[in-house]
C-alpha cells in the first residue's frame, strides 16, 4: 500500500558517519554532508559502499538521509525518523491500522507526566498517548529489531507508558519495522537488556505493543507492507 512519495531526492553512496547526526556520500564525483535523524549506531545499515537516498531538505546541510539500500534487491529501509513519523499518521488517517482504526491524530509530542511522547491520539472520544520507536535493525531471521544500542530515553518511554497504562490511559508503543521484508519485530537484547525485560512487561501491564513494516523504493515511495507484523518475543 502506498503511503507517502518522497519528492526532490538525490541519489548517493554512503561513505561513513562522521558524528551521531552527519554522514557523508558521495554524489557522482562530489563528496558532501548530509543529515542523519537516526541516533541510533546503524552499524549493520550504514555500511560503506551501498546506495542511499537523500532529501533535498532546510537547515545547515541541506541534505537529509531518507533511505539507505537493504540486503533485499531494489529496497531501501526507510531510516528517517521524520518519514518514519509521517508514514505513521498516514497509516492512522487512512485507517491501515487496525489496531488504531478509528483515531485521529489530536497532538504531536505531547508532555504527558513528565515526559514528551510522539503522539496524542482521539479514538472515539478517548485520548490515546502513543510512542513510535525505529527498528531498522535486522536479525539473523530476518526480524526487525530494536535498540541497537542503550537508550535511556527508550527506557523512560517505555517506563512512563506503563505507568499511564496503570492508571487507565490507553497507551501504544509502536515500532517502526522500516526494512525490507521483516519477518517480526524482536526486541534486541543486546542493544539494550532493559529494553527487552520493560517491552513484555508493557504487555503485563496492559500497553498496546504493536509493529508495522514500511520500506522505500528508489523512486521514493513508502509503502506500508504489513500493517500488524507478528512480536517476536520468546
Amino acid at each position: 500500500m502506498e503511503l507517502l512519495k518522497l519528492g526532490s531526492l538525490v541519489e548517493g553512496i554512503f561513505l561513513e558517519r562522521l558524528g551521531r547526526f552527519v554522514v557523508r556520500v558521495s554524489i557522482g564525483s562530489s563528496e558532501v554532508l548530509a543529515h542523519n535523524t537516526n541516533t541510533g549506531r546503524l552499524t549493520d545499515v550504514l555500511v560503506p559502499g551501498r546506495r542511499v537516498l537523500l532529501q533535498v531538505a532546510g537547515g545547515r546541510l541541506g541534505l537529509r538521509l531518507v533511505g539507505v539500500e537493504d540486503t533485499v534487491p531494489g529496497c531501501f529501509s526507510l531510516v528517517d525518523t521524520l518519514t518514519q513519523g509521517r508514514a505513521f499518521e498516514r497509516s492512522v488517517e487512512l485507517g491501515l491500522l487496525p489496531y488504531l482504526r478509528g483515531c485521529t491524530v489530536a497532538r504531536r509530542n505531547p508532555r504527558i507526566g513528565g515526559s514528551t511522547y510522539d503522539y496524542e491520539l482521539s479514538c472515539g472520544g478517548r485520548v490515546a498517548v502513543v510512542e513510535v520507536k525505529s527498528a531498522v535493525m535486522r536479525g539473523r531471521g530476518g526480524e526487525a529489531m530494536y535498540p541497537d544500542c542503550p537508550t535511556a530515553r527508550g527506557r523512560r518511554h517505555i517506563e512512563g507508558l506503563i505507568e499511564l497504562a496503570r492508571s487507565g490511559v490507553r497507551t501504544y508503543l509502536v515500532f517502526v519495522a522500516a526494512i525490507c521484508r521483516p519477518t517480526c519485530f524482536r526486541p534486541y537484547c543486546g542493544g539494550d537488556p532493559a529494553i527487552c525485560e520493560l517491552v513484555p512487561k508493557a504487555l503485563s501491564a496492559g500497553v498496546e505493543v504493536r509493529s508495522f513494516s514500511a520500506h522505500l523504493d528508489p523512486s521514493g515511495t513508502v509503502y506500508l507492507d504489513n500493517p500488524d507484523l507478528p512480536l517476536c518475543l520468546g
